[in-house]
């Protein structure tokens, strides 16, 4: 069975892959469940693309050991016909609580996109009174975060080729941008968070990139770290403004991985020192997480999510700036902007999970002030040799005007 139905994520994977992995884990299986979409992973792993999607719940039983089951309704027996090993319809839901105590007999121990305590939302998708269900059929269910990282986070070479090209395209755009909000201020031509954003989203459609619409964000707007420029009230773009870009995009092919960055810009020939103070603090950041990645990976430490997120958050600590660094220092990027991987987050959740090789994901620190907010963001791609920043990395704010 393939776990991975696009280009970007690993495709070879296996029930015999999967299998080992379970043993591994001391697992006695990854009990799959969905109910109208809610659960993408389950969906994802069982190969349930758009033309295949169950409007009844179904549970997929991978075991340690043995072939797969599949229970589903009986009315879409079809849509489970492509899958290996047995396949057990029902109908009501006394049969359906009656089958899967007979699909779980002997099973201790299942995984599923469960994460005690809600500590990681990514993994958690599935409700609890199916876990309550599952558990009064005798099995003991434990998180699924470390499988999914291993089937849903790696990136195949087409993939990482992919990332690659689309960071490209962020290079590209951004540098358009800066050139016309240069242009524009230079000659007055009046402009808006709103316009350029517009502008920017042109850039990524003549090249043929999906993309969300990118934050376009001026002085205290830049303080918000998801700010929104809309077509009415967002801010006129002017000399002497501090700029914030946060872009991110992936070639259109479904299964395309994404790039993600925040580039930083002042509308004038000097980037005020108060500007700069704050730059080098968050830059800082970046580059000590960066620099304990490469150190920790070349001498083949475990790295957790968390302990990044806390070499980042240290620096800004010490700097005096703690409570202005609002978020996570890092997310997993893969065909969706934000992954399912392990995230380099140990304040809004504590992702304890281990970054793993042919795994991505960005390191983005900021600081906001109540006048105007500074945020750094690159993508980093790790694998069996290393750290891989594969993203251009800024090194001062960019003065724009003359």
């Amino acid at each position: 069975m393939n776990v991975g139905m696009n280009m970007g994520m690993n495709t070879s994977m296996n029930v015999g892959e999967i299998q080992t992995t379970l043993q591994a884990l001391r697992l006695d299986g990854w009990l799959l469940y969905d109910f109208h979409g809610l659960n993408p992973i389950a969906r994802r792993v069982a190969g349930l693309g758009a033309d295949r999607f169950a409007t009844r719940r179904w549970f997929g039983l991978i075991p340690a050991q043995g072939e797969p089951i599949w229970l589903h309704h009986a009315i879409e027996a079809h849509l489970f016909t492509h899958l290996p090993g047995r396949r057990i319809p029902f109908v009501g839901y006394r049969e359906l609580v009656e089958k899967l105590r007979g699909a779980l007999a002997g099973t201790k121990r299942v995984a599923m996109e469960y994460a005690p305590e809600g500590v990681l939302p990514y993994v958690s998708r599935v409700d609890a009174g199916t876990i309550e269900m599952v558990r009064s059929a005798g099995a003991e269910v434990v998180s699924s975060a470390d499988l999914v990282q291993s089937y849903e986070a790696r990136w195949s070479e087409a993939g990482l080729a992919s990332h690659r090209r689309a960071s490209r395209g962020l290079t590209e755009v951004l540098h358009a941008t800066f050139a016309e909000v240069a242009a524009a201020v230079t000659g007055g031509r009046a402009i808006t968070e709103h316009s350029i954003q517009q502008f920017m989203c042109v850039q990524f459609r003549d090249r043929r990139l999906a993309h969300d619409p990118p934050i376009v964000a001026v002085n205290a707007h830049a303080g918000n770290p998801h700010y929104e420029p809309r077509s009415s009230g967002s801010a006129p773009i002017r000399r002497g403004d501090l700029l914030l870009l946060d872009l991110w995009c992936r070639e259109e092919p479904e299964g395309s991985i994404w790039a993600d960055i925040t580039w930083m810009a002042f509308l004038g020939a000097e980037v005020p020192a108060r500007h700069r103070a704050i730059w080098d603090i968050v830059a800082g950041a970046r580059d000590a997480a960066v620099a304990f990645l490469k150190e920790g990976a070349a001498l083949g430490k475990r790295i957790r999510g968390a302990d990044v997120d806390d070499v980042a958050r240290a620096y800004v600590r010490e700097r005096g700036y703690a409570d202005r660094f609002l978020h996570r220092t890092g997310h997993s990027i893969g065909v969706e902007v934000h992954g399912n991987g392990c995230n380099i987050d140990g304040l809004e959740t504590v992702d304890d999970r281990t970054l793993i090789p042919r795994t991505g994901f960005s390191i983005e620190p900021g600081i906001y002030l109540d006048d105007f907010g500074v945020r750094s963001e690159i993508d980093v791609y790790m694998d069996e040799r290393g750290i891989e920043v594969t993203t251009a990395v800024q090194d001062q704010i960019v003065p724009l005007l003359p």
